[in-house]
Formats: structure tokens, sequence, C-alpha cells
């Protein structure tokens, strides 16, 4: 088996008497021999790269193999062996990746995670179920934060009852995260608040027509007393032979109750 020895003496031979067929069948039957052993090498190699986490290392020793054998089909097969495992651990580390922001609540970077693991094969099935979760969790958390950021728009009865439902659902849930906890009460606390009437006094002239939109006609009055749920009110004022008033004003637990003055006093 000292194959460089004798690959150097059958070319001796060769370079002698290049017509002499056995030293020409003996090169030759030695540098198969040598090649062949280069590709077994190039495929162990590849091989064992594989299996320690060595990717670029392993492609280049099955690349190699493959200019030793190019009609080899073991060459091709590695490669795509090295593709299939470079694949995996990319979806096994977006896969931890998408669980760990999962757990943070940070449904938005869920989402493009688990987009991250379709566009490597987009038939996972726990990558597509993922992202429906992470797509209808960032939608809740996104009306959440808008019920949260305008409350005075919850004396609306149909806001209100859509918020409420919102906070039923939340609390049907079997899983929640605290994040979502804490938005669901502090909805609920503000759904609590904008249930809750106050007092308002009205002040006007008795000869101004006043109007709340969404209230009703008051008539004529010098001071007249409402009770409001916390919100968003516009009070009109009219009378023949002045300019007509619009009063914008806000009823809430935190605002100062001060009387709500509304008189035509402009001549036209």
């Amino acid at each position: 088996l000292e194959l460089t020895a004798a690959q150097q003496a059958y070319q001796q031979a060769v370079d002698l008497d290049p017509e002499w067929q056995p030293a020409s069948d003996g090169l030759q039957r030695v540098n198969t021999e040598i090649n062949q052993m280069e590709f077994d090498q190039r495929m162990t190699e590849g091989l064992i790269a594989i299996s320690d986490g060595h990717y670029d290392a392993a492609r280049a020793a099955f690349r190699m193999a493959q200019n030793l054998k190019p009609e080899s089909r073991e060459p091709a097969d590695g490669l795509l062996q090295v593709e299939q495992e470079v694949r995996l651990n990319q979806i096994s580390a977006y896969e931890q990746q998408a669980l760990q922001q999962e757990e943070d609540e940070q449904w938005p970077e869920a989402v493009a995670t688990y987009e991250n693991i379709l566009e490597i094969d987009d038939n996972l099935e726990f990558a597509q179920q993922g992202r429906r979760n992470a797509q209808q969790l960032t939608q809740l958390h996104m009306e959440l934060d808008e019920y949260i950021a305008e409350p005075d728009k919850l004396s609306s009865p149909s806001t209100m009852q859509k918020a409420t439902m919102k906070v039923v659902d939340i609390t049907r849930m079997s899983a929640v995260g605290p994040e979502l906890l804490a938005k669901r009460d502090e909805l609920s606390r503000l759904l609590k608040r904008a249930a809750t009437p106050l007092s308002v006094q009205l002040v006007s002239d008795n000869a101004t027509n006043v109007s709340i939109y969404k209230v009703g006609k008051l008539g004529s009055f010098e001071t007249h007393e409402l009770s409001l749920r916390p919100g968003r009110y516009v009070a009109v004022g009219s009378r023949a032979g002045y300019r007509d008033v619009r009063l914008e004003f806000l009823v809430g637990p935190e605002q100062e109750a001060k009387p709500i003055v509304i008189r035509c006093e402009e001549a036209i």
C-alpha cells in the first residue's frame, strides 16, 4: 500500500518505455487507487465536519471530493445534507428567538421572526400558527392602547360595548402575560370611570336655547344640572337676533367641577 512509491516507479517505467503496456496499466491502476483514497478521505472529512457543525469546512471537503470524482453522486448528496442541516439550525434558532419574544410579549417582533422561518420553509405548521397568534395579539395590544390613550371615547355606548368585550375575551384566555393583564385591568378601570355619571352644572341667561349633542335639547334656563358620563361634549346655544355659540367641554372625575356657561351675547 505504498501507493506514492508505486506511482513513482510506474511513472519511471513509462518514461523509459511508453509502449510497455504493463507499466501504463500499473500507473493507471495506482492513480485510480490514489484518487479513490483521496475521495474517500474528503468524504469522511465532510461527514465529520457536519457532525461537528462546521458547515463551511464540510462544503469545502465535499467540493474537493466532487472535483476528484465528478461522476459520483455522493459529494452532491453531502452538499445537500449540509444545506439541510444549515436550514434546520436556522429554523431552530429562529424558533427559540420567537419563543423568547412571546414570553416577553414582543408580539410584532415575534411576527417578524415567524415570517423569517416561513421564508425558509413556508409549510411549517408551527410557524404558521405562531405567526397567526402573534398577529392577533399584536392587534389586541394596539386596540387596548387606543382605548387607554383616549378614555373619553369609552362613554360612547358602542365603544364601551366593544371595549368591554375585549376585557371579557382577555379574561377567558388560558395564558395571559403580565403586560396584557395590566392593560386589561387599566381598561377595566377606565370602563368603570366611563360608566359612572358625574354631576354637571350649566349656567345660562334664561333666554338662550341650549342643546347638547348626543344628549338632547335643554331649552332656556338660568341654571340646569345634568348627570353625564365622563367624556367630551359640545353644547350649542341659540337665540333670536343673536349669534349662535358653541362650547366644547370635558367631563371627568379628574376635571375641576366648574359650571358650564353658555349664553348668546353677540347681537346680529
